[in-house]
């Protein structure tokens, strides 16, 4: 296995400790705007960590004229697992004691593609959905954590990538849109109707691709059919062509990721309006891709509008 296919977090004799322990230093790092961007999504309901402040404060006995109060206090048990159907009933009860209050919540990590119907209303998440939801928090947030974060995630998905727990069924039914920085993707897209990266690469579905270059977004390109991993481009008469004139070191028996793509659309220019957590200017992605709808995008003057 090549280093770049390997996670940070290793593949250990036992996966399920792995994982679990990635995914609560993600939690550690990502704080508690992160914990509650995910529990949120997950529709759990944890307690308010608000300060309130009261002004003559009512009791018995004397009143003070104020009070700086904090209540934020939960429990979440995280139980994980490596293979569908492998909740267990007693293992299951034996959690579910551990729920003394309603500050306590019981959270099953598994990779079935539907909730496991022995788990009732414990709640559950598979491990898709999981990185799905820590990299909606990457797009929409400007925490000092989030370049820690964005390696850090990346590389948890490549560790569950290599434990076979992200199967994606790709859908080219919807209007979703992959947008990535495109300083020579776009290039490629526009002369060869490539996209063409690192082997592996995961993404959410999506029909449409557009791509971040030199501050905006102007093409729309369609995505013909299932991206295709372990590509050997040397070996596709289809390819001989770009390596000629785009990449003439390419190494022979090194696989990639390549979307077959078709020229869509050109739009009047996205502009990035991006700011960073002190307020200036950044850029609209970090090497992660982000993600928008069709119609978002084609209405849309700035980066900040799309969400």
């Amino acid at each position: 296995m090549k280093i770049e296919e390997m996670s940070i977090f290793g593949e250990y004799k036992q996966p399920e400790n792995r994982v679990t322990a990635a995914f609560l230093q993600i939690c550690k790092i990502g704080g508690e705007d992160f914990i509650r961007f995910m529990t949120n999504q997950l529709k759990i309901q944890l307690p308010s960590s608000e300060i309130e402040i009261t002004s003559q404060v009512k009791g018995s006995g004397t009143i003070p004229d104020g009070l700086l109060e904090s209540n934020f206090s939960f429990r979440l048990f995280v139980e994980s697992k490596i293979t569908p159907n492998a909740v267990n009933h007693k293992q299951l009860l034996g959690h579910k004691q551990q729920i003394k209050s309603v500050s306590d919540f019981l959270l099953y990590l598994t990779p079935d593609e539907g909730k496991p119907a022995i788990l009732g209303d414990t709640y559950w998440v598979n491990w898709l959905r999981v990185i799905s939801i820590f990299e909606d928090y990457l797009q929409t947030s400007h925490s000092e954590n989030n370049q820690l974060l964005e390696f850090l995630i990346g590389h948890f998905k490549t560790l569950l990538e290599n434990l076979n727990l992200l199967k994606i069924t790709w859908d080219l039914n919807n209007e979703n849109v992959i947008i990535l920085a495109g300083s020579w993707a776009e290039g490629v897209a526009l002369k060869y109707n490539y996209y063409i990266c690192q082997n592996k690469r995961s993404f959410k579905p999506a029909r449409y691709l557009a791509f971040y270059n030199n501050g905006q977004i102007r093409h729309i390109f369609e995505i013909l059919k299932t991206p295709e991993n372990d590509v050997e481009l040397s070996k596709r008469t289809e390819f001989t062509q770009y390596i000629e004139q785009a990449e003439p070191h390419y190494i022979v028996g090194n696989k990639r990721k390549v979307f077959t793509l078709k020229h869509f659309q050109d739009i009047e220019p996205v502009i990035n309006d991006s700011i960073d957590k002190n307020g200036k200017p950044c850029p609209y992605t970090y090497g992660q891709p982000r993600y928008t709808t069709l119609t978002t995008l084609q209405k849309a003057s700035k980066t900040s509008e799309l969400r």
